[in-house]
């Protein structure tokens, strides 16, 4: 297995061996221990000296169901620590299959000169990117597959990438070949920009499926699991991400009208049941973003007309360009969503600060056509559009505003701190900042919060690092773990325990929280003050974790019970 570098300064490309001590290491936990071991934590995220990387878990290319998962890692310029941005689509599979546990993007290409980067069985190629440059990534992904061919795998980056805006993602081609799957939270988009890397294209052509060392029992394993993921995760099959909409706006953790917990008139028009009715009526459906994954749900959106719009209409997205902004025309949001995708931002930083503008009196709640007009704004690279690009608290400080939602520098995503008190201490301590990916759980006491929040960010960390979905996670972690050390011995021939399966989540943060530190971030973020004072209706809940406790959260990194 190798890591693949492309140097962007000299415009060469090289591989080399992973360590054998990395062998198992893969997605975030290699990410982590790439910049921990290369990249002095002061480094300007947007210079030649950062690192991009991509990097794949150590089953991906074995295709075993819901193990596709890529980590993208670098160091935020959004929150200027270290940031792992998770995805699906097609190409992590097709990289690890090309014997690639990770590609680094080092260097930095001529001012304003960008790259097209081939990666095949034959080898590793850089050219100019010529004609695509300037493009968004709908059109940017249909030019690559007509040259390169339709079953290749694409990463890219739209405009806001190119432009470097803080909010700005990076696309991966979905199983139909479009930009739908976006590595989106920290800006790592403007580092692929700042890299002078376009895309990189992955032809998995003639590459085999990895064999596992004991096939016949990797095999077995695989399909005991399939039967109990699949009754697990039957709600996500049926209505998506967007099923979440109802619960949640119930006990006013969807990010409402600028954080406020009111729910705009209609909101059911946001609703998976209502999502799902339109699909039915217009060929719509739920599909996996990967191939083999059996939870399905990625939500396949087509307008009245029956044509498509996105085939990502995630529940992120519903809340904070949907509900967030007062919005309650699932139309219309999946319209955003595929203007976001196309232009390369994340949704949730874009989307929370168009609510704050909202907020401030720039544009009515409600208003679907001031949105489209701040979204042209972006394309355009007009003064208010810049300012959305940049960010939640970029927006508030040009608009005078002192109610940020944000943690670390990030904008808080569609989970509200004061409802699920885990993943409110989460935001506050993880090296992630306001990530609900990072390690969520819907516990309402404020006792107990801080071990809750520390046990699933382990083990959100431990997938992270395998390249597995977290939707296909069970409750029992015995159950998990036990799953894990039987996949991972099969397909190495390993002797692993339930102890070394766990600490590759204590690692890896472990290596995060080294390089924050080393950045002067600190470990814990004060976080928003109106989360500690409005009371969020319909519940009247606030934040009341203890900040000394929190404090203490990482004293317990490496003995905290986790199974």
């Amino acid at each position: 297995m190798n890591i693949l570098r492309i140097n962007m300064t000299t415009l060469t490309c090289t591989l080399e061996d992973l360590p054998e001590a990395w062998r198992i290491l893969g997605g975030r936990g290699l990410s982590a221990r790439i910049l921990n071991t290369e990249v002095p934590p002061d480094t300007d995220p947007l210079s030649p000296e950062a690192r991009l990387i991509f990097a794949t878990g150590p089953l991906a290319g074995t295709m075993a169901a819901s193990f596709g998962r890529m980590s993208v890692g670098a160091k935020s310029p959004l929150t200027m620590g270290i940031k792992e941005s998770n995805v699906g689509g097609t190409v992590s599979q097709k990289l690890d299959k090309l014997g690639i546990r990770a590609v680094v993007v080092e260097g930095a290409a001529q001012t304003g000169d960008l790259y097209i980067a081939k990666i095949t069985k034959k080898g590793i190629t850089l050219e100019p990117a010529g004609d695509v440059t300037g493009t968004g990534n709908y059109a940017l992904f249909k030019a690559l597959h007509s040259e390169h061919g339709r079953k290749t795998g694409i990463i890219g980056i739209g405009l806001a990438g190119e432009r470097r805006y803080k909010s700005a993602s990076i696309a991966v081609s979905d199983k139909a070949g479009l930009p739908s799957r976006h590595a989106a939270r920290g800006g790592l988009g403007a580092v692929m920009g700042a890299k002078g890397l376009k895309a990189i294209v992955v032809d998995d052509k003639r590459a085999s499926i990895i064999a596992p060392a004991h096939k016949s029992e990797f095999r077995d394993t695989l399909h005991g699991w399939a039967d109990a993921v699949e009754e697990d995760a039957a709600w996500l099959s049926e209505l998506g991400t967007p099923g979440a909409m109802q619960p949640l706006t119930s006990i006013g953790s969807t990010a409402m009208q600028n954080y406020s917990g009111v729910a705009p008139e209609g909101i059911e028009g946001l609703y998976g049941d209502t999502i799902r009715t339109l699909g039915e009526e217009r060929g719509g459906k739920t599909d996996n973003c990967m191939q083999g994954c059996l939870v399905n749900c990625s939500v396949i959106h087509n307008d009245a007309d029956g044509k498509h719009v996105t085939s990502a209409l995630e529940y992120e997205t519903l809340a904070l360009m949907g509900s967030n902004l007062g919005i309650v025309d699932a139309d219309a949001v999946a319209r955003f969503d595929h203007r976001c995708d196309d232009l390369g931002v994340d949704t949730t930083e874009v989307g929370s600060a168009l609510g704050i503008a909202a907020g401030a009196g720039r544009f009515a709640f409600g208003d679907v056509e001031a949105v489209d007009t701040l979204l042209d704004g972006i394309t355009e690279g007009t003064s208010d559009g810049i300012m959305i690009a940049s960010g939640v608290v970029a927006t508030a400080k040009a608009l005078g505003v002192n109610r940020v939602p944000a943690f670390k520098g990030q904008a808080m995503p569609g989970h509200d701190a004061r409802i699920g008190k885990p993943t409110g201490v989460t935001y506050h301590t993880s090296p992630m900042g306001a990530d609900h990916t990072a390690g969520m759980a819907y516990i309402t006491e404020d006792e107990g919060a801080v071990e809750i929040s520390l046990q699933a960010q382990i083990m959100n960390a431990m997938a992270d690092t395998l390249g597995m979905c977290q939707f296909a996670i069970p409750d029992d972690r015995n159950v998990l773990v036990n799953y894990l050390v039987s996949l991972l011995n099969d397909c190495y021939d390993l002797d692993l325990n339930q102890d070394d399966i766990v600490e590759l989540g204590r690692g890896t943060l472990r290596d995060e929280i080294t390089f924050n530190r080393g950045a002067e971030i600190n470990d814990i973020d004060s976080g928003p003050g109106f989360i500690r004072t409005e009371a969020l209706p319909p519940l009247d809940m606030v934040f009341g974790v203890d900040p000394a406790e929190m404090a203490k959260i990482w004293d317990n990194l490496d003995t905290v019970k986790v199974l």
